[in-house]
């Protein structure tokens, strides 16, 4: 909790701190993140990667050099335990204190088995977004220390229907989705947050519904939908990848859910539709009725890995503590390397960019601070 505290006390003074550097956000003012309908994101004209380059002009100003493909491969410690330096194969250097900004662990299949069962049991469905360097370095040379972890299990896995690697951020409001028992268990225009989660819930997948209407209208919605376009919905009907049937019966029987389910569902939902108002699940747009056959069923799965939840744990003040819960001294973290920091649901948009600034900046300063306390 304490450092959930320190991260919401901190974004607003380092939001001030990255203007004041020369990061221009949008003159509309805040605008709805990904999550609900409450107005909380903050958008830097240029987006992150301006963010990015205004701080890293910054580092230059400063004369802080960077050194690239140096993968550090155990860090340094003295004979009282305090972390004081790095090596790179080889090499290595000294220091006061070291900062661990390595990421998550999204490209290492076999931390995603070992940290994040929920992702590994998507199968070869599963692929993630971010780059190879996510291998989990921080909770590697973190535990070399006795480093304490936290956060198993956790992360944000978006869903999808496995046609291929094109980043699904939110489902369209046309289908609906039904669990084994054929019964819908959700706002499908739920946020991508928390729509993982909850096909999570009831078993790992849940069926994707809807009609030949549906089909030869479905375009890209206002976030990349790739997969939601007619002509590959068709495409994929042909290959056999999606279920196409002339009845409700029939398609219930190929997905392998509850005949009576599915039906109840379907003529509960059409008459909502039919009202204007989902009694079910309130959702608010993309209401289609399910009528006209063919009818389509596609799987679907949380299995797009954006970020994990499990790394060393930490202060408030960003110092790697290990399983004593004592601070390793000379050690902090900053970013995704941070367990636990969301809990058991992302929180939306900028839930990564945030902290990563936030305790950026913050280990920063206390590791500088600490560094120079040694010389006093």
């Amino acid at each position: 909790p304490a450092v959930v505290r320190q991260y919401c006390d901190q974004s607003a003074p380092t939001f001030e701190w990255v203007k004041n550097l020369g990061v221009k956000f949008s003159k509309e003012g805040v605008y709805p993140s990904g999550v609900g309908s409450t107005p909380r994101g903050h958008q830097p004209e240029g987006g992150g990667e301006e963010v990015v380059n205004v701080l890293d002009g910054h580092r230059s100003h400063k004369g802080v050099e960077i050194v690239l493909n140096s993968r550090v491969s155990a860090l340094l410690t003295d004979e009282d335990g305090r972390v004081n330096g790095i090596s790179i194969g080889d090499d290595q250097a000294t220091c006061g204190a070291v900062i661990m900004a390595t990421g998550g662990f999204g490209a290492n299949p076999e931390m995603i088995e070992k940290y994040y069962p929920q992702a590994s049991a998507s199968g070869d469905w599963r692929w993630y977004i971010g780059s190879d360097g996510a291998q989990g370095d921080g909770i590697t040379l973190g535990e070399s220390v006795g480093a304490a972890l936290d956060g198993h299990d956790r992360g944000l896995l978006l869903v999808t229907p496995g046609f291929g690697r094109d980043l699904e951020v939110l489902l369209p409001g046309w289908l609906i989705l039904v669990n084994k028992e054929g019964r819908r268990f959700t706002n499908e225009s739920a946020p991508y947050s928390v729509l993982g989660g909850l096909i999570q819930n009831e078993g790992g997948h849940a069926y994707a519904v809807f009609d030949e209407t549906a089909r030869t209208a479905a375009k890209p919605g206002p976030i990349s939908q790739a997969n939601w376009v007619s002509d590959v919905l068709h495409q994929k009907a042909e290959e056999g990848r999606i279920f196409r049937k002339e009845t409700l019966e029939d398609l219930a029987a190929a997905m392998q859910v509850d005949v009576g389910g599915l039906l109840g569902t379907v003529e509960r939902y059409n008459n909502d539709v039919a009202s204007g108002s989902d009694t079910a699940f309130f959702k608010a747009q993309g209401l289609q009725p399910v009528t006209r056959a063919p009818f389509y069923g596609v799987e679907i799965r949380p299995a797009i890995v954006c970020w994990t939840g499990t790394g060393v744990r930490v202060s408030a003040d960003t110092a790697v503590m290990n399983k004593q819960e004592k601070p390793i001294p000379g050690l902090y973290a900053a970013g995704e390397t941070i367990g636990n920091l969301h809990g058991d649901r992302y929180i939306g948009g900028g839930g990564s960019f945030g902290p990563c600034i936030v305790f950026g900046k913050l280990a920063g300063e206390n590791a500088a601070r600490y560094a120079r306390a040694l010389n006093e």
